[in-house]
């Protein structure tokens, strides 16, 4: 009663310290999960911001871009029209001479246009705005000249990039049907614009180091892009994934594509012209957009993992502080308990072999003993199964000695598995030799459980190079004898090496009696061996 009456108090401290422990470890566990959270929300609604100011960037851009572009292709539709008017009205043999001179100082005024062209019916050059005579061209193979030719209309035509005949250089070209006082087809008015215009246009903005600014027709041929590359001029781009997304969209609108035509990671803005058959498309690296993002997210995360560190560890001593008597208090009370159970592991090391974890060979002597006297007093057989492993030395050799260790360890798991009855005993009695001890088991029984094992460790097939077999096998030597008062254990030991060396002798692999005391149960244990 005294003795309860001391521990109570320390029974009742431990339920009130245990409860502030649990208090204080989950504020701290609430303190950095919210750290963390806190933490991932700002990364998170810090690149969506990134993300939101470089969509409306590129969309900003692409306005502008689409703006001078279609100013630019406004104001030579406009002088085209001028000159189409003059055309259709004055001709070209009554004023031609005035009109040339017209087309020379539009061209000089307006630094998008490279040159202007008047072609008759069956694409010759009427008039044109060269400084130069130039020999006679015919253009009526020209995709614009066709289409005039084909179409009523009188609107401009904006056509796919071409190269000029008369100076090699990329234009764009913008026509308009000429027609006679009948409506007839009379020819085109042609006007190039320089894509070099464009070209420097484009080199003004900053768009990074791998940004993209497209401006292409709306069939998909490229008129230019930054980066410039010539060959890529008048070529089609409608396979490219940015184009398919422009196609989706609509004249306007953003996108987000993982893996672009040059593999870059972009976020496109797109924007199609308000007159003309064009559109311009401004992307921007997703990586250089959020460069500054990430080089941000990491010093953040970095001063969050310092602080968190700081907090754990801070906590982890407060803790230890706090559990230090606790834990001293539990040692003292489990010390008894560990005595008890180091006492019960070191008779089990005692008994058992730590390697294969059956009976060792000090338990099977005592074992073997204590059944022998039994079958002395009781009068009933007892029975032994010697077990060798075959060529185990050369498994040894030939794999190693942790793959030999890994073997016998099998071998010990078949034969527990394999004795049959909880009175009998598997020991392992040395380097690779085991034993079965059976009691009340008489020799056609012993034999069988052998054969079992034997079978069940071939039938594993596991490798052994070194074995004829060409697996792990083990040869096994058996003796059962109904002990008398003169007889001595040994007596059992010796006849079951002998049968064990004959099973050795007669080629391994295989369950052999002993043969003197085997008589008239051979006929019975007719399977002993493959």
């Amino acid at each position: 009663m005294k003795a309860e009456k001391q521990l109570s108090p320390v029974t009742e401290l431990d339920g009130k310290k245990r409860p502030l422990i649990a208090i204080a470890a989950s504020f701290l566990f609430f303190v950095c999960i919210s750290l963390v959270a806190v933490q991932g929300w700002s990364i998170y609604s810090a690149r969506e911001t990134q993300l939101a100011q470089s969509a409306a960037s590129t969309a900003n851009m692409a306005r502008a871009l689409a703006d001078h572009a279609d100013s630019t292709i406004e104001l030579v539709d406009t002088i085209l029209d001028g000159v189409v008017e003059s055309v259709e009205h004055d001709g070209i043999s009554r004023y031609g001479e005035r009109l040339h001179l017209h087309l020379i100082d539009h061209v000089s005024r307006t630094p998008s246009l490279q040159g202007m062209f008047i072609y008759d019916a069956k694409g010759n050059w009427a008039l044109h705005s060269l400084r130069d005579p130039v020999p006679a061209l015919n253009n009526a193979d020209r995709e614009y000249f066709i289409y005039h030719a084909t179409h009523q209309d009188k609107l401009a035509h904006v056509g796919a990039p071409v190269r000029s005949r008369t100076t090699d250089a990329w234009v764009l070209p913008v026509s308009r049907r000429l027609e006679n006082k009948d409506g007839s087809f009379a020819g085109v008015a042609l006007a190039t614009v320089q894509l070099s215009f464009f070209r420097t246009f484009y080199d003004s903005f900053d768009i990074g180091a791998h940004g993209n600014i497209t401006i292409a027709t709306d069939k998909g041929a490229l008129v230019m892009r930054r980066p410039y590359r010539q060959e890529q001029i008048g070529a089609s781009i409608a396979a490219e994934p940015m184009f398919k997304q422009w196609r989706e969209r609509g004249a306007l609108g953003s996108a987000a594509i993982p893996v672009d035509a040059d593999a870059v990671d972009r976020m496109y803005s797109f924007r199609q012209l308000r007159r003309y058959p064009l559109f311009v498309a401004v992307g921007l690296s997703t990586g250089e957009t959020l460069s500054n993002w990430w080089a941000n997210a990491y010093l953040s995360t970095a001063w969050v993992v310092i602080l968190l560190l700081i907090l754990c560890w801070m906590g982890v001593r407060l803790f230890r502080q706090v559990t230090l008597r606790d834990e001293l208090e539990e040692q003292l009370r489990n010390a008894q308990l560990a005595l008890v159970t180091k006492n019960r592991s070191l008779k089990l090391l005692a008994r058992n072999d730590g390697l294969t974890g059956i009976a060792n060979r000090r338990l099977f002597d005592a074992r073997l003993d204590a059944e022998f006297n039994r079958a002395v007093r009781d009068g009933t057989s007892l029975a032994l199964v010697l077990l060798d492993v075959d060529f185990f030395k050369k498994y040894n050799d030939h794999y190693g000695h942790p793959a030999g260790d890994a073997c016998l360890q099998f071998i010990g798991q078949c034969i527990r598995t394999g004795r049959r009855r909880a009175g009998n005993l598997a020991a392992r009695v040395g380097g690779e030799e085991f034993a079965i001890l059976l009691p009340n088991t008489d020799l056609y029984g012993a034999i069988v459980v052998a054969e079992a094992v034997r079978r069940s460790i071939a039938t594993a097939g596991r490798e052994h190079a070194a074995n004829p077999a060409g697996i792990v096998t083990i040869s096994c030597g058996v003796h059962a004898l109904v002990p008398g008062k003169d007889m001595d254990s040994k007596q059992l030991v010796e006849a079951a090496d002998k049968a064990l060396y004959l099973a050795k002798s007669t080629g391994r692999n295989r369950v052999c009696p002993d043969a003197p005391a085997a008589s008239s149960r051979r006929e019975r244990a007719s399977v002993l061996g493959d």
